[in-house]
């Protein structure tokens, strides 16, 4: 990254952040820190797309220290925050800690207060408050701001004091911990709430015989609209109840006197009878006793009859686990819910809320009655934890800490317990386990469902819920001050703090994809009924506010457009509020991770992008630089085809000087052709994901366009920022285009093919006519190992279909392409010799041959991906979008193949 051009009149010192950044090694740690299960923030309460802490870590020192000016002292600055962000993902150590510490000690008489008005998941403050940082933090929404004011507020508020319940204060056993006493006060209480709720509702979870139920395994019913048969069909996916080795078992569906009942099929020598639900996404059922198809309209039809059928039980014993079927009296089925089941009704957004088109239109009606009769018995036991604990002896804010750690507890346990939690196989051993709700932003329907036992310590059960919070509360630091967390529109965020006085760090909403208010209603009805009496200001409606929520909905609005308009105009008001709040030396921080969504005749439509960056532009804001962190897997189901990215955007941004000037059109590209490829060559180095180029190149592009107080179009109209990303995007391909010159010409005709044809066969004599143009020939490029022909016909090889003896240091007509293909090969297989470290090695041998140069062959991979982007070819484009984002694993495994010397040429088998 490299700063735009500064419009300040005053010269001012330029922060590190807008100088270097050791990219690399944060993205490693925040890939490590998205695939850390247990241990992280995470843990203590769900919130959606939450930016990794070690990103914020680094990227909130590197805004504060100025640059030196100085490559050796830069260098050490660099080296401070690749302590900051151990490659674990973990948080650092106390040396690291230390040094950066001591760095914004000699910088900075005071620290500045950092301030996020979307607080989310509350990662920015945590990191801040590590570094020392005061922070402020606020939120539309109660429920991160409940969850980030436990965490910056309260938790710290209680530090280093004595437990209230009797204990000793050590944690783990081994030393004091400063959190020691909060924890043990935490399990001391929770066990209290939850020997109340077993006083109360215990009964309703009858034991079984030889073990301890985890689960019960239902599904809904409908009946069959066959006139002849009419059962109750039960809806469900798989028979499978465990494929564990030795303990396979599976529902055998038996008709019986007009019913399904099920017995537990255990071993694989039967055969496995089919579930009832059909292939596919939709809701389309077969009747296991007449075989009739039932459509997805008839089940629709029928959801006034919908019913509930246990299919089994899950047991633990000390043998291990074993199914049982429907025990003979199962008074569960029988309950009916209690009169103060939530009642808030879901959005109209059926896209993401596709119960209702079920009629499941309530909260109340995703739990059974049970899940609600106990949900219920652990939020309003929680209500008294404050009176116990100052009748223990316990100080106000002691008891607020504890019973709203507890709350969060409550509604955790919600989303482990509705019908929402599904019964999952283990891919890789065959094991049986429990997958909470929110898999994905959205409440879909779900057929079959697990109820979890929550009165015994197994997954999704009370105290598990308590151990996973505390898991994550231990990762906060641990000579925090106190921090300020509010409910307040980000409109006046601004107003929080005194002004030109802080440090402006936010991961904003991601435009209309997630609907954070309506989504979060799903634990707010239960927060709201444990914790209202200590945070009157947080739940003082029944629902979450949702019309002022900043998010292009438009279910709310009523169409796209006004929706859009309706985010550009807030957005705008928040920068404005936000600038004012900001110290004049430091940048802006805004984290963005949003992928354009469609378009129409070349032209950006729905861009989440251009609105963000119209109302940062419309509030005086500059992009002065950007830097993309890869945080995720790019192969991940999500990242597949959906508005997300690998890698978070941060923008740096800095007010725009008033005395900035113009520019026309051709001004603006004359100026993205002259600067933008020495921006994108850093982030290709990066190997940021291929599907995130396109998107990345918007930061620099924006660098250029925002130095300007307007950008004219030739009649003299202001260009938008629409037409000014869609230019950007042009000259990013024009970029990835003028690779084609660093290519051999073998490769040039394979791209020139791939273009037309992708895999798919054509006629000779075209592949003919085209190779004399790039002076080669077809069976120069069959020799090449990059074409097949035959019956007049030619075509490209799959990388798929490739030999799987291949070494290129003995190819006599090596070309880029071949060894592109290669390496796609070795990534993409699942069979011995393939892999990773396969793949290394034969780019360590390719790498010895002078023809080839590694960063030709990445380049050869953005060029590809681009190209398949542009024409739909999702398969192809995640190829090589894969060989991309592995390709740092890549060279370190190249690096240890040379090390260790490559295998003889007799034993290559790639």
């Amino acid at each position: 990254m490299s700063a735009g051009t500064d419009n300040e009149s005053m010269p001012r010192k330029r922060k590190l952040i807008e100088v270097a950044l050791p990219t690399e090694a944060i993205s490693r740690a925040s890939k490590a820190d998205k695939d850390r299960k247990v241990g992280t923030i995470k843990n203590i309460h769900k919130w959606f797309a939450p930016m990794p802490t070690p990103a914020w870590r680094a990227l909130l020192f590197a805004a504060v220290v100025d640059d030196p000016g100085d490559e050796e002292k830069r260098a050490d600055l660099l080296e401070i925050i690749e302590g900051l962000v151990p490659q674990t993902g973990a948080s650092p150590s106390a040396e690291a800690l230390k040094r950066a510490k001591a760095v914004l000690a000699e910088q900075e008489q005071e620290l500045p207060t950092v301030l996020d008005p979307f607080c989310g998941g509350g990662s920015t403050l945590i990191e801040a408050q590590r570094l020392g940082f005061p922070t402020v933090a606020s939120d539309l929404n109660p429920v991160p701001a409940l969850v980030t004011r436990v965490e910056t507020q309260l938790v710290p508020a209680v530090l280093g004091k004595s437990p209230v319940s009797g204990d000793d204060g050590t944690f783990e056993g081994t030393t004091i911990d400063p959190m020691s006493g909060l924890f043990s006060d935490v399990k001391y209480y929770a066990e209290r709430v939850e020997k109340e709720v077993k006083a109360k509702v215990g009964h309703l979870y009858e034991p079984v015989q030889g073990g301890e139920v985890v689960a019960w395994l239902w599904a809904r019913t409908v009946p069959c609209t066959s006139p002849a048969c009419g059962i109750a069909i039960p809806l469900y996916s798989s028979p499978w109840l465990s494929k564990q080795k030795g303990r396979e078992a599976w529902l055998n569906p038996i008709i019986e006197n007009g019913c399904v009942r099920f017995e537990i099929g255990k071993g694989l020598d039967a055969d496995i009878p089919k579930a009832t639900k059909r292939p596919g996404g939709r809701a389309k059922f077969s009747c296991p006793a007449c075989g009739k198809d039932i459509s997805e309209s008839e089940v629709r039809d029928q959801s006034e009859n919908f019913g509930l059928q246990l299919l089994a039980v899950a047991v633990d014993s000390d043998s291990g686990r074993f199914f049982l079927p429907e025990p003979d009296h199962f008074q569960a089925r029988e309950l009916s819910a209690p009169e103060d089941a939530p009642d808030l009704e879901f959005s109209n957004n059926t896209k993401q809320f596709s119960t209702p088109l079920y009629g499941l239109r309530r909260q109340a009606d995703i739990y059974t009655s049970r899940q609600l009769h106990m949900l219920g018995a652990f939020a309003d036991a929680v209500t008294k934890v404050p009176a116990w604990v100052e009748a223990d002896g316990g100080s106000s804010i002691q008891a607020k800490s504890i019973a709203s750690i507890l709350a969060i507890c409550v509604s955790k346990l919600a989303q482990a317990n509705s019908s929402q939690t599904r019964w999952k196989i283990d891919a890789r051993n065959g094991s049986s386990y429990v997958q909470p709700g929110f898999g994905r932003q959205s409440i879909p329907m779900v057929w079959d469902f697990a109820e979890v036992n929550p009165l015994v310590e197994f997954g999704g059960g009370w105290m598990s819920q308590i151990n996973a919070a505390l898991s994550g509360l231990k990762t906060l630091p641990r000579d925090a001050s106190q921090g300020v967390a509010v409910q307040a529109d980000a409109r006046i965020a601004g107003t929080l703090v005194p002004p030109a006085s802080s440090l402006i760090a936010t991961d904003p909403p991601y435009f209309g994809q997630i609907p954070y208010a309506e989504l979060s209603d799903y634990f707010y009805v239960w927060l709201r009924r444990a914790a209202k009496n200590m945070h009157e200001d947080l739940f003082g409606t029944m629902a979450t506010p949702k019309v002022n929520e900043l998010i292009a909905n438009r279910w709310l609005h009523g169409s796209p457009d006004k929706a859009r308009q309706y985010f550009i105009d807030g957005f705008t008001e928040v920068f404005s509020s936000l600038k004012k709040a900001s110290r004049p030396d430091l940048p802006l921080i805004v984290i963005y991770a949003h992928r354009q969504e469609e378009t129409k005749d070349g032209e950006l439509t729905s861009s989440a992008w251009d609105a963000l960056l119209e109302a940062m532009l419309a509030a005086g804001i500059s992009v002065v630089g950007t830097w993309p962190l890869h945080a995720t897997n790019s192969t991940r189901q999500v990242g597949q085809g959906a508005n997300a990215l690998a890698s978070y955007v941060a923008m740096i941004c800095r007010p725009r000087h008033e005395s900035a000037g113009t520019m026309d059109r051709r001004g603006f590209l004359q100026a993205l052709r002259r600067e933008l490829p020495d921006r994108i060559k850093p982030l290709q180095q990066s190997s940021i994901p291929a599907n995130d180029l396109g998107q990345a190149a918007y930061g620099p592009g924006m660098e250029i366009f925002s130095r300007y107080s307007r950008v004219t179009e030739s009649d003299g109209s202001p260009m938008r920022v629409r037409t000014a990303l869609s230019l950007i995007t042009k000259a990013l391909d024009e970029i990835l285009s003028e690779y084609e010159e660093d290519f051999d010409t073998d490769t040039r005709w394979c791209i020139k093919w791939f273009e037309d044809y992708q895999w798919e066969t054509a006629d000779y004599g075209k592949a003919e006519q085209m190779a004399h143009r790039y002076n080669t020939s077809v069976p120069g490029l069959v020799h090449a190992g990059a074409v097949r022909s035959g019956g007049g016909k030619a075509a490209l090889i799959k990388p798929a279909d490739l030999p799987a003896k291949y070494d290129p240091t003995t190819d006599t007509r090596l070309t880029v392409w071949e060894v592109a293909m290669h390496l796609s090969r070795l990534i993409e297989g699942k069979g011995p010799g393939t892999g990773i470290d396969a793949a290394g090695e034969l780019l360590a041998r390719a790498r010895t041959r002078p023809e080839i140069d590694e960063d030709t062959v990445k380049g050869l991979a953005y060029l590809l991906h681009n190209v398949c982007e542009s024409r739909g070819w999702t398969e192809s484009q995640r190829w090589f979008n894969n060989l991309v984002s592995s390709w740092p694993d890549l060279q370190t495994a190249a690096r240890v193949a040379e090390n260790r010397g490559m295998t003889t040429e007799e034993d290559v088998l790639f």
